[in-house]
Formats: C-alpha cells, sequence, structure tokens
C-alpha cells in the first residue's frame, strides 16, 4: 500500500511537498521521476509501504524496459499465478514485486489488462514509445485516485489524497453546492464526486489516457456489474465458498506481519474461520455508553466466537475521549470529502494499535455487507409492500416506538420510505438521516435536489429490468459501499497500514449480483450464503444474532456537546451560505427536548460544518 503522485503540466513543479503531505501512506521510501515531453512537463511521484518484495530494488517509481515508468497504490492478489503466465509468454523479471508483474501485464495485454488482474489499485503509467499517460482504480474502487484536468491548459494532476492534489497551486479548492445537496441526502456523495467543482476520482472500473500529441483526456470504464457477463474463472467454479476460499488464500500474501479486524460479526467470522491460528483485534466499548446508545454489543460475540474456535483476541479499548467536537474536526481533516461517517475514528485508532503491535496489513469484513445482503434496508427493498402494511398498523404506536432506543433514530426514515413513491428519493430516505420534504426546507439552492435525481436516474437506468434489491446492491457499489471503502482507505492508511478486504472482489460481486435474491436473502434472513458457511461450525443463536454494525454510541457525542455549544457552533460558522438554518435550531430544540432523536442529523450537521470550516 502506497501513495501516488504526479502531473502533466506547462511547468516543472518539484512533488517534494505534495509527497511530504501523504507520506503516512509510504514511510519506507519517498522518490519522483521527471520528463519532459513535447512542450509538457511530466511528474510521478510514490511513498511506499512495502507489503511485498521488501528490497528497495522493487521501490518506485518503476522503470520497465526504457519505455514505461509507474507509479502504483495497492496490491494485485494474483501476481504469482500472472507472473507464471507472463513468463511462459517470454517475460523476464528482476524482482519479486507485484509492481513489475503490473507493468508487464499492461505491456503485454494494453487496455485488455483489467481482465487478468485481480487485486485492489491506482496506478499510473507513462508510456514514452506512444507518448501517454494511462491511469486506472481498480475494479470496485478500494483504492482512491483523485484528479483534476484543466481543459484550457490541457494540465493533469492527480494523487492519492486530497491533501496532496490540492498542494498543486494551479487547483481551484471550491465547495460545491450541488455536492452539499447530495451530502444531506445521503450523508456521502456518489462516485466520481468529492464535494469540490471539478475535482474528480476515477470511477471504480474506470481508466483515463492522457495523450501527450495531442493533450486530449479521454475517459472510460473497463468493468461495470450491470452489463459485466460472467467472468471465466466463475464458469469453472461456481461453488460461493471456493470463490470466498481462494480470495482469502490470496489476500492473505504478506512479506510482513498480518492480522484481522475482528468483530463478532458473521462477515470477519467467515474470514478467521478460513485462516490458521490468526491474530484478531476487537474494538471494545465502555458498556454504559452502548446502553445508553442502543447499539448492540459485539465486544462479548467476539470473545464468545473466540473462544468456541481458539482465536488470538487482542482487545482496543474505545472511550469517549473519541466522541468530541475536537474527534469531529479531526474527521473533517483526514477524510476529506464530505464524507459524514464517525467510523473513521474508530478505524484509525485500531489501525494505529494494529501498527504498534507490529502488523503492516489488516484483513477486514467490509463489503460483505452489499455483496450478500447483508443490510436491514435490503429486506425493506425487497419486501416493501409488506412493510407497507407492517407501516400503516405501526402508525398509531409511532410515538412509543420511538421509546426505544435502538428504534428511535430509524422509525421517521423507515415511514419516509413507504411513503416514497420514487426510487431515488426512498432509497436515499432508507440510509440517509433527512427526508426530501426536510432538505427542501434546509437546501438553500433548490436545483441541488433535481441534479441529485438525475445523478442517481443515470446509475438506475443501467438496472431498470433488475428487481428493486438489485437496484439497492448496484447504487450501493457507488455509493454506500465506496465511501466506506474510502473511510477505510485514509483511516488506515493514517496509520500506515494496509486493510484488505477478501470478501469484496470482481468475481464475487458478478457472481451474486447474478444470482437469483432468495438465494441472497429472504424475508427471515440475510447472508445466507455467508451463514450457511458458518453453520458447520458455530450455533445458530450465533449465526442469527441481532446485526450490530461498526458504529460508536452517537448518542453520547451529541449529549457530549449540549444544546448550547451546538447553538453556538451553528451561529459561529458558515452554515448559512449554503443551507437555511432556521430548520438546525429546530432539530437541536426537538432533540434536547426529548421529542425526537435527531442524533444522526445533527451529527451530519455538524460534520458539515467543520467542512465548509476547513475548507473556505
Amino acid at each position: 500500500m502506497c501513495g501516488i503522485v504526479g502531473y502533466i503540466a506547462n511547468t516543472k513543479i518539484d512533488l517534494s511537498v505534495n509527497l511530504k503531505k501523504i507520506k503516512h501512506r509510504g514511510p519506507d521510501a519517498q522518490n519522483c521521476y521527471y520528463d519532459f515531453l513535447n512542450n509538457k512537463y511530466v511528474g510521478l511521484g510514490h511513498t511506499r509501504l512495502s507489503i511485498i518484495d521488501l528490497d528497495s530494488v522493487a521501490n518506485q517509481p518503476f522503470k520497465y524496459n526504457d519505455r514505461y515508468v509507474i507509479v502504483f497504490n495497492g496490491e494485485i492478489y494474483n501476481y504469482i499465478e500472472l507472473r507464471k503466465i507472463l513468463k511462459e509468454k517470454g517475460y523476464v523479471f528482476s524482482t519479486s514485486s507485484d509492481t513489475e508483474v503490473l507493468i508487464a501485464a499492461y505491456d503485454c495485454y494494453g487496455e485488455n489488462i483489467f481482465e487478468h488482474l485481480d487485486g485492489m489499485f491506482a496506478f499510473c503509467i507513462y508510456d514514452k514509445l506512444e507518448n501517454k499517460i494511462f491511469c486506472a482504480r481498480d475494479h470496485l474502487g478500494i483504492k482512491p485516485f483523485y484528479y483534476y484536468y484543466d481543459d484550457n491548459t490541457k494540465e493533469f494532476y492527480f494523487a492519492s489524497e486530497l491533501k496532496a492534489l490540492f498542494e498543486f497551486k494551479k487547483i481551484p479548492k471550491k465547495i460545491s453546492h450541488n455536492a452539499v445537496c447530495e451530502f444531506l441526502f445521503n450523508g456521502w456523495l456518489y462516485e466520481p464526486d468529492t464535494g469540490f467543482e471539478n475535482i474528480f476520482k476515477i470511477m471504480p472500473g474506470g481508466y483515463i489516457e492522457f495523450d501527450l500529441n495531442t493533450y486530449g483526456m479521454k475517459t472510460n470504464i473497463y468493468f461495470d456489474v450491470a452489463i459485466q457477463e460472467r467472468i471465466s474463472e466463475l464458469n469453472k467454479q461456481n461453488n460461493i465458498e471456493h470463490i470466498i476460499d481462494e480470495s482469502i488464500k490470496r489476500q492473505c500474501r504478506s512479506d510482513v506481519p498480518l492480522a484481522v479486524f475482528f468483530s463478532g460479526g458473521i462477515d470477519s467470522t467467515v474470514i478467521v474461520s478460513k485462516i490458521d491460528k490468526p491474530v484478531c483485534l476487537t474494538a471494545k466499548y465502555d458498556e454504559t455508553d452502548i446502553k445508553e446508545s442502543g447499539i448492540g454489543n459485539d465486544f462479548y460475540y467476539s470473545n464468545k466466537i473466540g473462544k468456541l474456535l481458539k482465536l488470538e483476541i487482542k482487545d482496543i479499548e474505545l472511550t469517549n475521549e473519541e466522541l468530541s467536537v475536537d474527534a469531529i474536526r479531526n474527521i473533517v481533516k483526514y477524510s476529506e470529502e464530505l464524507i459524514a461517517d464517525y467510523t473513521y475514528q474508530i478505524s484509525e485508532k485500531i489501525s494505529i494499535s494494529a501498527r504498534r503491535l507490529g502488523y503492516k496489513v489488516m484483513l477486514s469484513g467490509m463489503g460483505a455487507d452489499e455483496i450478500f445482503g447483508g443490510y436491514p434496508r435490503y429486506k425493506v427493498v425487497k419486501f416493501k409492500k409488506i412493510f407497507l402494511l407492517i407501516g400503516i398498523l405501526l402508525k398509531p404506536f409511532i410515538n412509543i416506538i420511538k421509546k426505544k432506543k435502538s428504534l428511535a433514530k430509524k422509525v421517521d426514515r423507515f415511514f419516509s420510505f413507504i411513503s416514497e413513491k420514487d426510487f431515488v428519493y426512498a432509497y436515499s430516505s432508507l440510509i440517509g438521516s433527512f427526508s426530501k420534504y426536510e432538505i427542501k426546507k434546509l437546501i438553500k439552492e433548490k436545483s441541488g435536489i433535481e441534479k441529485y435525481h438525475k445523478k442517481i436516474s443515470v446509475f438506475l437506468d443501467k438496472v431498470k429490468f433488475k428487481s428493486a434489491y438489485k437496484k439497492a446492491f448496484y447504487l450501493d457499489l457507488y455509493g454506500f459501499l465506496s465511501h466506506n471503502f474510502m473511510i477505510a482507505d485514509k483511516s488506515s492508511m493514517q496509520a500506515s497500514i494496509e486493510v484488505r478486504v477478501p470478501l469484496v472482489n470482481k468475481y464475487l460481486v458478478v457472481s451474486n449480483f447474478n444470482e437469483v435474491d432468495k438465494k441472497l436473502l429472504d424475508f427471515r434472513n440475510k447472508k445466507k450464503q455467508l451463514k450457511a458457511i458458518l453453520k458447520r461450525i458455530l450455533p445458530n443463536e450465533i449465526i442469527n444474532r441481532k446485526k450490530t454494525g461498526f458504529n460508536p454510541p452517537m448518542d453520547i457525542l451529541i449529549k457530549n456537546i449540549g444544546k448550547d455549544k451546538m447553538i453556538k457552533i451553528v451561529n459561529d460558522g458558515s452554515l448559512d451560505k449554503y443551507i437555511n438554518t432556521k430548520y438546525i435550531y429546530k432539530l437541536i430544540e426537538e432533540h434536547f427536548s426529548n421529542k425526537n432523536n435527531n442524533t444522526y442529523k445533527l451529527w451530519q450537521i455538524l460534520y458539515l460544518n467543520f467542512f465548509i470550516e476547513a475548507n473556505e
């Protein structure tokens, strides 16, 4: 895992300052490459976290055959198999790194390289013979690739993180009003937007080519599960457990110590059950805080499963120190985008602890909820007609239901969903905290609502003949899952830790997207495929326990801040440039008078406030 940065510009730029901003991504080595071609300066920079082939000969920028120069962030999990194939074709290797395999594969297959890659990656290849730059991001967007293109000057800039990108003085930093509207709908943004005007990410499964002869840039998509044909490897092995086994086996390849983020949930339990003597790190909250926030206790189950499977478990204590205004500012600073996800704080702390314990690589069950039908909202989407009837029966008791802590923050979202006919707004109401009605009250530029609808409709048009559940599945690949990947990447790399997600790859996504819904979930069960694996080794009461989620006790955060400080933050900030603050005061009053639990709404407003503060 590493950090990359680069440019094609009209003047030469020293990349040392940019690299300094992302040194945490690669503390083991930092190097640059510069060239001048067709009146354009080319610069490539790299910070290395050594995982595969620790020798300095594998450092980047990596030169190959006097033709290519590559900077690469990520891991090619099938590099051993791919190197064998390339050797049979006559390729000779001077290192044991996956970087050299990647560049050799590009030389061999060109733009068809992605058919042969299994991994997470963001890379840029400078081809001095063809006079072009080729940049790409992995099939599912696990690794970030931010860029800015100036069509007037024909200059192109890129980086692994926004902080390094904004070190290029020519890049404007302006918050997008449309992005603020979309952020209110979800708490994050769908790909490829970042929250800043004209700053984008390469789409998951996408690539960019910059022609140094014409100075033209074009973008393309090489992988889209909505139109993807069955991958050949799946035709050979239709057993989903076999694909999972192969994925975990490949992702355990490392020349440095490796451990597992273990929550005691289905996903991480499947992973540890497939590894010989895994080391597991698990988070532990104060039990009083857990009870007050109405969330489940993962620590109890992780230890219970640990005893059954004889796992080595190391506890990470999490306290109220992480639940503060300063912590929010820290999350804004390091998340960089409009992503209001407090799990950043947990992930960063666990990653720091992992690094202190000597681990550079961690496996995570992230992404399995999206791929295997794990979120409760998927059942609500799939069986909307049934839940509509349930909603009618429950409506008279809504105030009683809100008194239950575990349901208080979800009730309004549920009723917004069943009352909304448009799928775009209905699904957003299940994910986000604000309803369309509330956003209309909040947002100043009303056109942002329509623009958001058009953006999501483009995604949905590709899956218009799919079931409602598969539409949600597809949207999450470019929204909810993508934002989770960004949080995992930023928080782990801040601690110089590489996080791998073995339950998410192109084979699993294509297989399950084309699978009949009932094999993934039904009205009673979710994650049926993963549960079937665990039934051989764990009792049903553990397998079928209520889903907790990787969430901190957010109610404590808002309680710690308090009503008066919340009002002062809104008064002193610049929220009124983007949204109507009058409605925010109403939410604050409702919450602290116990009329409604607005914890998630107030958290989202706090994040937006500090995002504006940090970037204007």
